[in-house]
């Protein structure tokens, strides 16, 4: 790493640690309660009076780095000290932040509840960038990585785990010190729920700006002329995959669709069974509940089976994309070679009349457990692909090419992108 990376690294890693201090700001502003991580040194600025919160703040991530000694004890390494230096800078910039807010009040209820919006915002965006350079992180991450990695559970099941454990602690601290509960309110269930909801939608737009700007210098990509990866989504009986077969096979490239990343995955070590559950679906309460939980967030390391299988996936889509040649149906391909200036991507849906003839003869239904069986697949496929690229999942703007296959057909479907192909050669 040179000088000037390491610069750039650590401005927008401070950067990020300001916004989050900022949003810590707002939150006790609002007089609501305030984020989970926050609450005992919060609860202990009222009684220890001659300490400020920023103080306390560092005092409880000192706490959480001598835990991780004691739990790695030869396994923890010098280079997580740093954890220490990044505290006292936080502690800072919290008590630089209640100071510059120190004027705003919040006249009324819905005024509260906005700066509990608001805190939750910035708190979102300072942890994108406080961890996207992968240069510095707070004790209180380093702590739940730590316990993740021991019990080898994934990050987002430990950190629920630690937020309610840092609840209840702060929730009992308060009635026994200052007899009444202090900092705990409903703004504390608002920030736990909307902070890893928010991360979820903007990290994976304002991630990929933040790398490109690191690696700017670095990215020396030679020109593409045409296109030579296409990729598919697809509704379930909009004949998306049947598309993407001919179209395989009339330009003569490769075709990548369940089975062969199914092969591929296996070698991986993840089980069949659970590939072929979970491949491509995720239902709403499993997406808000890995929302919270910022799941992945901070850790690559004991990932839960679903990113597990995310990622190798995309790695195989990645292998397929270096290649070229090649047509790769669903599994958020557009989205893993965003960056791939030679990838055409397209979008199939259908009207359900269409879809469902499809899908009750390919499945031996009836025409109405065909419709049942569409509209549960397609909110699946959309909850995923949503959770993992934090776009929407069939939005015509962000395509190529959209097409209804029930209006032109499955053959004048495959001729339009051979045709756009080919004359992009």
């Amino acid at each position: 790493m040179t000088a000037k990376s390491f610069i750039e690294k650590l401005l927008l890693s401070v950067f990020g640690l300001f916004l989050m201090s900022l949003g810590i700001a707002f939150a006790i502003r609002s007089q609501l309660g305030i984020t989970p991580i926050s609450c005992p040194p919060y609860v202990f600025s009222h009684y220890f009076t001659n300490w400020t919160l920023g103080q306390l703040t560092v005092g409880m991530h000192i706490t959480m780095v001598i835990a991780q000694v004691i739990i790695l004890r030869k396994d923890f390494k010098k280079s997580q000290y740093f954890q220490i230096v990044v505290s006292f800078l936080f502690g800072f910039l919290i008590d630089f932040s209640m100071f510059i807010t120190s004027s705003i009040q919040a006249p009324n209820y819905i005024v509260q509840i906005l700066f509990v919006l608001l805190g939750s915002l910035l708190v979102s965006i300072g942890i994108i960038f406080e961890v996207t350079p992968k240069l510095l992180y707070l004790a209180g991450d380093g702590l739940m990585i730590t316990v993740a990695k021991v019990l080898k559970r994934p990050f987002g099941q430990i950190k629920i785990a630690f937020d309610v454990t840092l609840v209840i602690f702060s929730v009992i601290s308060g009635l026994l010190l200052l007899n009444g509960v202090i900092g705990v309110r409903e703004g504390t269930v608002i920030s736990a729920v909307l902070i890893g909801f928010i991360i979820g939608k903007l990290n994976p737009i304002i991630a990929p700006f933040i790398t490109r700007f690191l690696e700017r210098n670095e990215r020396h990509k030679e020109a593409v002329q045409g296109y030579n990866i296409i990729t598919i989504g697809r509704e379930l009986g909009s004949g998306g995959r049947e598309i993407g077969q001919k179209l395989a096979k009339k330009l003569g490239w490769e075709f990548i669709d369940k089975q062969f990343i199914k092969v591929a995955v296996e070698k991986s070590g993840l089980n069949s069974n659970f590939i072929e559950k979970k491949d491509q679906q995720m239902t709403k309460g499993e997406m808000l509940l890995r929302y919270i939980s910022m799941d992945n967030i901070f850790n690559e390391e004991n990932l839960s089976e679903d990113d597990r299988l995310f990622i190798t996936q995309s790695k195989i889509i990645k292998e397929a994309g270096e290649k070229g040649n090649c047509v790769i149906v669903g599994r958020c391909a557009d989205v893993v070679l965003q960056d791939y200036p030679n990838c055409f991507n397209i979008f199939v849906s259908a009207d359900i009349e269409f879809a469902k003839k499809r899908v009750a003869e390919e499945f031996h239904m009836t025409e109405d457990e065909a419709i049942d069986y569409i509209k549960k697949t397609n909110e699946l496929r959309r909850n995923h692909y949503n959770y993992y690229t934090g776009r929407n999942w069939g939005e015509a703007s962000r395509y190529d090419m959209y097409i209804k296959s029930s209006k032109i057909g499955i053959d004048n479907a495959v001729e339009a992108v051979y045709n756009a192909i080919k004359a992009s050669e």
